[in-house]
């Protein structure tokens, strides 16, 4: 079961909303961030491996696209918490 409510921002910069977790739905969004975490050490990778210049092989840029895919992905599944 999962329990999310929205809660008004405290700071007036945002002007959005807070998600909050709860103990039914604290794992699904622990193993969402731990997903996203792999995913930016994945993009740091390719970056890295372009020497900065964000030139990438045709192999690599697939994988880019697919990580790109995977983070939208994600952005849905903790949407949908929301």
């Amino acid at each position: 079961m999962l329990l999310l409510e929205r809660v008004p921002e405290i700071s007036m910069e945002t002007g959005g909303s807070a998600v909050v977790a709860t103990w039914e739905n604290r794992g699904q969004i622990i193993d969402i961030m731990r997903s996203a975490r792999d995913m930016s050490q994945e993009l740091q990778h390719l970056w890295n491996k372009s020497g900065g210049m964000g030139r990438l092989s045709q192999d690599d840029t697939d994988q880019l696209v697919k990580l790109l895919r995977d983070i939208g992905d994600l952005n849905e599944m903790l949407m949908r918490l929301a």
